[in-house]
């Protein structure tokens, strides 16, 4: 319909009907801004590509196209999940990331509303004469053009929103990733851990099969035999409790990704990577941050929205100046009516004989009637006068409102310095530690309980020393875990403090 009224128009301004432009051009300006569309597809591909960016992810959600369905999900879930398969996931099918862009509509729809002009005002009223006669009738046509100096303000404030949405968004997908990578290692690490508690149950079962053993051909006492059975008894309640905590936290995963479905099945793919060092500085990373991060863009652009809405406020110290046309069809009372036998008499006594009244004709009325003023036709003007109220209030508050949000920036900055250190200091430690596990902890736990084992067997050292041993071995097995897990959530903060990617994980 635009394309079709824009077209009518260029060809009607190459028609020969100079007359008739001002009015039909009028009426062709207010039918198009009528059709006018809040279109917000290329600010989501903007979007999208800040995300993409942001994240190295090929696909994210669109609002202008198909969510998942529950059959791609599955075929997606089938084959198991991988963490490059979860934040896909997570950016195709989060609620709240949907959520999220949808705000970059409204932020949209506001930056249409701000460039449009008031509607105009009709104004009509009719008076009735008491005795009769023709009304009076007065009509006005009122166009507020403040708007001629406030919209430039406003689209300016309407657009910085927009895009201070914008990277709002993004930087909530930025942060997403991150998350759902969190959680992913978080519900492997559980994983892994009921493996660890499985063993260890089976380790101290067969230890407690074989003092039993011992006991009943006397060569252990009655004492070892009850202490290995608690050690049995409590690996049992280690593996319930493992087993409840991989499956909340496949839960949790799947509170990330909106899965609404059973997960307990879910096979998750990639183990917990072994990290190297990150090669960045914490002043280059803290540098990068500055650079990077979205949410500092972000709050950039709502102080540019808040300036430029204070110099709207200033403008609306003249917030009503309507002009327009007035008409008005003054009242006119009826003629009287006349009384021939009357006029017939009185004629005769001012004759002295018979005579004929005077007969006023009917072009004699109507030249009196000419005479009279039928419309009254003008300029109107109306404004608010701006004595009492000029909107100094609202201008010092946008004001202030910009000058915090100055503030804002710059505590951000400096959050953005000290988290930044402190997560290049906890990668940095996470990572040695799960090193220092792998190569120097379990191994030494695991000889020792061979040790342990064979001393025991030969009858060279009690069970104390046996279960002592298998508790140590089992506490290395469940540190390597953990220090993989908190090297893995290190990273991936330190990635969410930077802003964005950094070298990608053996």
């Amino acid at each position: 319909m635009f394309e079709y009224l824009r077209d009518a128009v260029i060809g009607f301004c190459s028609s020969p009907w100079r007359a008739r432009r001002p009015v039909v051009l009028v009426s062709c300006v207010g039918i198009l801004a009528g059709c006018a569309r809040v279109e917000p597809q290329a600010d989501f591909a903007r979007t999208r590509e800040l995300i993409s960016e942001r994240t190295g992810a090929e696909t994210v959600y669109d609002p202008d196209a198909e969510v998942l369905s529950a059959d791609d999900i599955e075929r997606m879930l089938a084959d198991g999940l991988t963490v490059e398969a979860a934040v896909h996931l997570a950016l195709l099918n989060n609620r709240r990331l949907q959520a999220e862009f949808m705000a970059i509509g409204a932020a949209k729809a506001d930056l249409a509303q701000a460039g449009f002009l008031s509607n105009p005002t009709l104004a009509f009223s009719a008076q009735f004469p008491e005795g009769g006669g023709r009304s009076n009738i007065q009509a006005s046509l009122a166009q507020n053009i403040a708007d001629l100096w406030q919209i430039p303000k406003r689209k300016k404030a309407a657009d910085a929103g927009l895009q201070e949405t914008i990277l709002r968004v993004a930087h909530f997908a930025s942060s997403l990733t991150q998350e759902t990578k969190i959680d992913y290692y978080r519900a492997k690490a559980a994983e892994e851990l009921l493996i660890v508690a499985e063993k260890n149950l089976e380790l101290v079962t067969r230890s407690f099969e074989a003092v039993r053993a011992q006991r009943e051909a006397g060569t252990a006492s009655l004492l070892d035999e009850n202490l290995s059975r608690g050690q049995a008894l409590s690996a049992e309640l280690g593996v319930r409790n493992a087993r409840l905590e991989a499956a909340n936290s496949k839960r949790t995963l799947a509170r990330r990704l909106s899965l609404s479905q059973n997960v307990d099945s879910l096979v998750l793919v990639d183990a917990l990577p072994e990290l190297t060092a990150t090669p960045l500085t914490a002043e280059d990373a803290i540098e990068l941050a500055r650079e990077s991060r979205l949410d500092v863009q972000a709050i950039a652009q709502s102080a540019e929205a808040l300036f430029a809405r204070m110099e709207l406020e200033k403008r609306k110290v003249f917030p009503d100046l309507s002009i327009g046309p007035f008409m008005e069809r003054p009242d006119r009372r009826a003629l009287p009516g006349r009384d021939v036998p009357a006029d017939f008499v009185r004629a005769s006594l001012a004759n002295g004989a018979l005579a004929a009244p005077d007969i006023q004709s009917r072009r004699e009325r109507q030249q009196a009637r000419d005479q009279e003023i039928n419309f009254l036709l003008g300029p109107a003007l109306s404004m608010t006068l701006p004595i009492f109220d000029q909107n100094q209030a609202q201008t010092a508050k946008a004001w202030y409102g910009y000058l915090g949000e100055l503030k804002g920036h710059e505590a951000l900055l400096v959050d953005i310095a000290q988290n930044v250190r402190s997560a290049v200091d906890v990668a940095r430690t996470t990572q040695a530690n799960a090193v220092y596990y792998r190569t120097e902890v379990v191994p030494q736990a695991m000889r020792n309980l061979e040790f342990a084992s064979a001393s025991y067997t030969a009858g060279q050292t009690n069970i104390l020393t046996l279960l002592e041993a298998q508790r140590a071995a089992l506490e290395a097995q469940r540190g390597l875990t953990d220090s993989l897990l908190e090297a893995c959530i290190g990273r991936a903060r330190l990635e969410q403090e930077v802003g964005r990617s950094l070298d990608p994980t053996p």
